[in-house]
């Protein structure tokens, strides 16, 4: 092969080649993202479900908060009476 034909070969592939890695590169990062996302979701499900387990477990009724960076972010409540469920309250705290 002649130099001429590696740079017709090159001028074509270079900027394909170009293009499947910044494709690649964008669909890296969005994967990235949704899966943050996913996991963020997932954790705060599991969190969630663990303060009303606690809130339920309480014998005599009353309240649990969980704290992040020191303000309270949920409030449990569980009456004394055993037929009603536990509030989780978001925007009670």
């Amino acid at each position: 092969m002649t130099w001429l034909e590696w740079m017709g070969a090159g001028g074509i592939s270079i900027p394909v080649l170009l293009l499947a890695y910044f494709a690649l590169r964008r669909t890296k990062s969005a994967l990235e993202m949704c899966l943050q996302v996913f996991l963020h979701t997932r954790t705060e499900r599991e969190h969630r479900a663990t303060m009303i387990a606690m809130a339920a477990a309480l014998p005599q009724g009353g309240a649990a908060a969980r704290f992040e960076q020191g303000q309270p972010t949920w409030l449990f409540y569980k009456h004394s009476e055993p037929g009603p469920r536990v509030i989780a309250s978001r925007e009670a705290a």
